[in-house]
């Protein structure tokens, strides 16, 4: 375990979900990386990421991160954000430009990226992700590394994941006033796909899709990155809302009993068997309903879902037939049997998706559940590591030049 955080950085995220906001604290040492606190507090004024009431999200971020800095035993001022993809739009944009000398540079890479920001600028959207697909020279065959290659005009394909402006604006102002700045943004889906898929998943077309409380987000990847995001309108919290209409009962109690109940593979034994609820607006009057009538409630609910997402990525060209596997994480997989139910709807391979174990001393952050939030954390120790590796590399450069001028000297 990590305990001097001297020689360590300290990295936190925040997840600012519909139903809850999430806040991690890590340690990171070398490639290792251990979480030394967590908050968890519910949702308050926020919807997909977004602020739709100043007080209450401010108020539910707080309480957040002073839970997980009380854990800790340290204060943070900068956290990575994590955004729901229903707030974002997934483009694939082409860009070129003139290379600038004999050969590739960075500057003309630069250059490129620096046409789509301006671009999503003009149109007041920020832009969340931009990942290079493939470049070429002078209409060459695409390659991934064009530096110091020859050639006339450079072209390259970008995936842009960008959000309106305004929704940035007023979640760095509800940050300001809890006195957090933003280091970076991540898209939700991204970020859950950090934690639950595998290398090989990665670069075999691997559709993973990730349910929240109020909406689905998904992304796709090919060649071990991701080629498209987006998200349905319906979560985890439908199911307990339909339990909640059809049986007349308190949405609390919903939940508990969606909990309690939560498998959609029902024996013949176990058809008839009764579930026992009260309600409670007619005083304590029990109502009864059969297991295979309450499955039904939720599968109805499930499928929905997953046939929005078949339906999406319809409608945006995306055949069904490249997709290879499927994972699906998020709190609604705990349900028995919601695996069945994807292969069923797109006739794939289907998992569930299970969190990464990282080192910590709160075993109970693993689960489907918190995804996003230990996602998030990769993320930042995959910064850490980039970054680190790229200082050594500039030391030994340096260190290299100047015994090759002493000796030149």
């Amino acid at each position: 375990m990590i305990t001097n955080f001297k020689n360590e950085k300290i990295v936190a995220c925040l997840d600012m979900g519909s139903s809850k906001v999430v806040c991690m604290i890590a340690a990171i040492k070398g490639e290792a990386i251990e979480i030394i606190g967590h908050g968890v507090k519910e949702s308050k004024g926020i919807v997909g990421s977004a602020i739709t009431d100043m007080r209450q999200a401010q108020k539910s971020i707080i309480n957040a991160v002073s839970q997980a800095e009380k854990m800790a035993g340290i204060n943070i001022d900068e956290v990575l954000v994590g955004i729901s993809a229903i707030q974002t739009i997934s483009n694939h944009r082409e860009v070129r430009t003139k290379i600038s000398s004999d050969s590739v540079r960075r500057c003309d890479v630069i250059s490129l990226t620096e046409k789509i920001r301006a671009e999503y600028k003009k149109r007041n959207r920020e832009i969340i992700h931009l990942i290079p697909m493939q470049y070429s020279i002078d209409g060459s065959y695409p390659v991934d590394n064009p530096m110091h290659m020859v050639g006339n005009i450079i072209t390259s394909k970008f995936h842009v994941i960008s959000i309106p402006k305004l929704i940035i604006q007023n979640i760095e102002n509800c940050l300001k006033k809890c006195q957090i700045s933003v280091s970076s943004y991540i898209v939700d889906c991204y970020a859950s796909s950090l934690s639950c898929l595998d290398e090989d998943e990665k670069s075999l077309r691997t559709l993973l899709i990730d349910i929240g409380s109020h909406f689905t987000s998904f992304c796709l990847y090919n060649d071990e990155k991701i080629i498209y995001t987006n998200a349905v309108k319906y979560g985890g919290f439908n199911v307990t809302k339909d339990i909640s209409m059809i049986l007349n009962i308190d949405v609390n109690e919903a939940e508990k009993v969606k909990n309690l109940n939560s498998s959609l593979i029902v024996s013949n034994i176990e058809r008839r068997e009764l579930i026992r609820m009260v309600h409670g607006s007619l005083n304590g009057e029990v109502i009864n309903i059969t297991r295979e009538e309450f499955r039904d409630i939720m599968q109805a609910r499930l499928e929905e879902i997953f046939l929005g997402v078949k339906d999406v990525l319809l409608k945006s060209s995306i055949k069904i037939d490249m997709i290879n596997n499927i994972v699906i994480t998020g709190g609604a997989t705990t349900t028995i049997g919601i695996d069945k139910v994807v292969a069923d709807i797109f006739y794939k391979n289907v998992r569930v998706g299970y969190p990464k174990n990282i080192k910590t001393k709160f075993p109970d952050v693993f689960n489907n559940a918190n995804s996003c939030s230990l996602g998030m954390i990769e993320f930042l120790r995959q910064i850490y590591v980039k970054e680190s590796n790229k200082r050594l590399t500039d030391t030994q450069s340096n260190w290299l030049k100047r015994v090759l001028e002493k000796i030149l000297s």
